[in-house]
């Protein structure tokens, strides 16, 4: 059974992160720098586009942009229900049925852009429209949270995978709000302030990368900073046991 999320450990994540992988500058490149906030969701152009899938293919500068139309195309067709959660934020979603069924439809065409069904490339062109929603995958957190790494369509990511993580989420917020005396919007204020203003769902990839799709390298991250005493032993333990708990599945 996995522990609570805690927002202390999100602070760890998120220094892990930065620390293990190498690419994450490109994620903030492009989100900082290259998108043009003012064109989404209404003036999407080719341009913007393959900007986006410059940066979509596990963060391939190289991409040659032969889909980039075919994105265009399916953007439009979806654009109604982006525009519908194009300002929701994961900690405030109502994920009813028929709310989940539009998760579930606009994740399984964006996964068709190429002639392949791209799970994880779906996940991370979701968040990159709407970063304060959904949250990306990969096969290992799939495997890590869902049991098994093919469980990767749009079903088993809106109806599973995200309402997951917004339970998670939400204990990282209740856990601040309780030991900070804080509200909730103050509390999700001060997580992102501690984490340069990531978004939430963001930060709960950048866990769930460190834990399950980086578990050795993150292990040995929390030792060094454990021997250096840059972490308190609670959150140590928390985490160590979860990535106990990876490699022993």
């Amino acid at each position: 059974m996995w522990l609570c999320l805690h927002y202390q450990d999100i602070f760890v994540g998120h220094k892990g992160f930065w620390r293990i992988n190498r690419k994450a500058m490109y994620y903030e490149t492009y989100m900082r720098q290259q998108k043009n906030w003012k064109k989404w969701p209404d003036d999407v152009s080719i341009d913007e586009i393959h900007r986006l899938l410059q940066f979509v293919p596990e963060w391939n500068p190289k991409y040659k942009g032969e889909s980039d139309q075919s994105l265009l195309d399916i953007f439009y067709e979806i654009r109604p229900t982006v525009k519908e959660f194009y300002f929701e934020k994961l900690e405030n979603a109502q994920f009813d049925s028929e709310y989940l069924q539009k998760i579930k439809g606009i994740f399984d065409k964006v996964a068709r852009y190429k002639n392949s069904y791209e799970s994880n490339d779906a996940s991370k062109i979701l968040h990159i429209i709407i970063p304060n929603l959904f949250v990306m995958w990969d096969n290992k957190i799939r495997e890590g949270v869902l049991g098994k790494a093919n469980k990767k369509k749009g079903s088993m990511y809106a109806l599973d995978f995200l309402p997951i993580m917004q339970k998670e989420l939400l204990e990282a917020v209740e856990t601040c709000m309780k030991e900070e005396k804080l509200e909730k919007v103050e509390a999700v204020n001060f997580i992102r302030k501690k984490c340069g203003n990531e978004s939430l769902p963001k930060l709960v990839y950048e866990h769930n990368y460190c834990v399950f799709s980086k578990t050795g390298e993150f292990k040995n991250y929390l030792e060094k900073i454990n021997a250096k005493d840059e972490v308190s032993m609670d959150v140590f333990m928390r985490l160590f046991e979860k990535m106990l708990e990876v490699q022993e599945n």
